[in-house]
């Protein structure tokens, strides 16, 4: 086994372990705080908790950054296990209280860390999977916790409960030490791409960009609902007549079923994007905690658990994928932090939200889901509107990337050309002009077969536009390269002008040059808008070496010309080929605007914050 799926399996451990000391609280919390607290208090320790964690959620980003993964993950377990001994020894209603903020400040520095580390490892292009492991890891710690809560509860007490707790965070404490560093697996991917952003800048980034915002939002308000499902459905079983170790097992299915699916979805989302399956997530949610209160027996209520894990599924571990998406590789671990912080903070909002509408009507639990679920449904709706998809997919962007492939090939070709043409060699010249003419028949073919695609799809006019457009910008270099070659049929080749060949031969290779880079911008344009935008830039950057060479090779022309040693018709057609390459060079800058047009409408960054080292 390789070093990176040991320390993923590793943090995925400690993940589970402490996962499993906060699942015990999701079956007894109520049950034991309703009895000291009262009928209105008893969601108060969640308030401490989601407070904490929150806090500490964006803690562990500057703490991972500054000392390491290991050192964040083994400075949360400590505090967790802290946490665990005060709800084990002090008195209630006190131990809860005052136990959650150590539990949830241990809590939020262990997650958030975890997600860091899995995603220096698996990196950009399985954003939404790391988070899926990471996330699922967590839950299928809570899961194992609440059914165990709600067992031994059943048959030792509370007592035997909490000290369930202390162990499983004494084990997660232990798993932490042995746990690996990570942050050399992005120091490739920082390098690769530097970004202009500091943190305080990232942070607005993350508020104004449309996308990102309604991923904060509606991740805020998945745990305000979420605060009802562990606060108020087991107070809810258990007054309707049933055992606390069956709300434990209802805790327990959701929670499996959150945690089994969630690598599946988030995979999908990795391929398909963010914004259909956190919608779909989310809506499902809502109507599910709208209908468990006519869920009166204890099969019904399993029936809705069950679906409700499989909705958290669906948006959990996707609505942080946009944060990835669009952040800057060193400024990743904070801006994962900020939203770790902005949707735990809902575990406050909702216990406060719960404690008023109970306040309003203390003895109906029943209004207050169809209150969480009407919030979540408004939530959902107004996510599917302001989203805009950070990880978008086309079905004619392999075939347009297979289009600039054959481009590229013609332009390898074009360096054998100048070979020819400066040996002198011209029917090598007019038989590759033939061999590059078959190697644009074939592009065109891929051309419409994108331009069918792109035509018989339901997508967006705009999208439709760039898209055709762009393929139409690169198809020009052929004309322009089978042109060029015409241009030295014309030319009489002596001693003098073959100063001109290494100048010739550097703008084709550069021009290639930016052929690959735009193949890798077609690449990152799903992966990233972000990512495209940048390489975007590099793309700039080359065009301007092809046009000084340009303005070399005319020089050099001019020159030869005023000393008589090339002649008129020679030097016109030499001008008009250099002209040519520099054409070919701007039709890819002119298409990586095209793609950088598309990244904005998806990604929305200021050009000014992406720099080019």
């Amino acid at each position: 086994m390789s070093k990176e799926n040991i320390a993923i399996l590793i943090v995925l451990l400690t993940e589970i372990l402490i996962g499993t000391a906060t699942g015990v609280q999701r079956t007894i919390l109520s049950v034991s705080s309703q009895k000291s607290l009262g009928e209105i208090s008893f969601l108060f320790p969640i308030i401490s908790f989601g407070f904490f964690k929150a806090s500490f959620d964006l803690m562990a980003g500057f703490y991972a950054n500054k000392r390491g993964r290991k050192s964040s993950l083994t400075l949360g377990t400590v505090i967790y296990l802290f946490g665990s001994i005060l709800i084990a020894v002090l008195p209630p209603p006190f131990n809860f209280l005052a136990g959650n903020m150590f539990i949830g400040a241990g809590e939020g520095l262990v997650f958030a860390t975890s997600a860091i580390a899995i995603r220096d490892i698996l990196g950009l292009e399985r954003s939404s999977l790391s988070f899926g492991y990471i996330e699922s890891a967590c839950y299928f710690g809570y899961s194992i916790g609440a059914f165990a809560g709600g067992l031994v509860f059943n048959s030792g007490g509370l007592g035997a409960s909490l000290l369930v707790i202390v162990v499983s965070a004494i084990f997660g404490l232990l798993a932490a030490l042995n746990s690996h560093e990570t942050q050399k697996y992005t120091e490739i991917e920082k390098k690769k791409y530097s970004m202009n952003i500091r943190t305080g800048e990232t942070i607005k980034m993350l508020l104004r960009n449309p996308s990102t915002l309604a991923a904060l939002i509606a991740a805020h308000m998945t745990k305000v609902a979420d605060t009802v499902v562990w606060g108020v459905v087991p107070l809810y079983m258990v007054r309707r007549g049933m055992e606390v170790y069956q709300a434990g097992f209802a805790q327990s299915i959701l929670l499996i079923v959150w945690s089994a699916t969630m690598p599946f979805w988030s995979s999908l989302s990795d391929r398909v994007g963010r914004r259909v399956i956190a919608t779909l997530g989310l809506m499902l949610d809502a109507f599910l905690l709208i209908a468990l209160p006519s869920a009166q027996r204890f099969p019904e209520i399993l029936l809705i658990v069950l679906v409700m894990g499989l909705s958290y599924a669906m948006f959990y571990p996707v609505l942080p994928s946009p944060i990835a998406d669009l952040t800057p590789p060193a400024e990743r671990e904070i801006a994962i932090g900020f939203y770790r912080m902005i949707r735990d903070s809902g575990y406050a909002t909702g216990a406060l939200l719960g404690t008023l509408f109970l306040s309003i009507s203390p003895s109906s639990l029943e209004e207050v889901f169809i209150n969480f679920g009407s919030i979540l449904a408004i939530t959902a709706a107004g996510f599917s509107i302001i989203f805009r998809e950070t990880r978008p997919t086309w079905p004619f962007l392999d075939l347009t990337i297979k289009h600039v492939e054959v481009i590229r090939g013609i332009l390898d070709y074009q360096h054998k050309m100048v070979e020819a043409a400066f040996r002198g060699d011209l029917s090598g010249v007019t038989e590759g002009i033939g061999k590059i003419k078959e190697m644009e028949r074939e592009a065109d073919k891929i051309k419409r077969e994108i331009i069918w695609k792109i035509y018989s799809g339901v997508f967006p006019q705009s999208s439709r536009m760039d898209f055709e457009r762009l393929v139409e910008e690169i198809d020009k270099v052929a004309g322009a390269i089978i042109e060029c070659n015409e241009r030295f049929l014309w030319i009489k080749f002596t001693d003098k002008i073959q100063v001109l060949k290494p100048v010739l031969l550097d703008m084709v290779d550069n021009t290639r040059e930016l052929a690959d880079k735009l193949i890798e911008n077609l690449r990152m344009l799903s992966l990233s808008p972000l990512y495209a935008v940048r390489a975007t830039m590099d793309i700039d950057v080359g065009e301007r070496k092809v046009d000084e060479l340009r303005i070399k090779a005319i020089y050099l022309i001019r020159e030869m010309l005023d000393k008589g040693e090339i002649d008129l018709l020679s030097a016109l057609n030499m001008m008009e080929i250099v002209n040519l390459l520099e054409l070919t060079s701007d039709d890819f800058q002119d298409a990586a605007d095209i793609i950088r047009i598309i990244s904005y409408k998806h990604a929305a960054i200021p050009p000014e914050r992406i720099t080019i080292e």
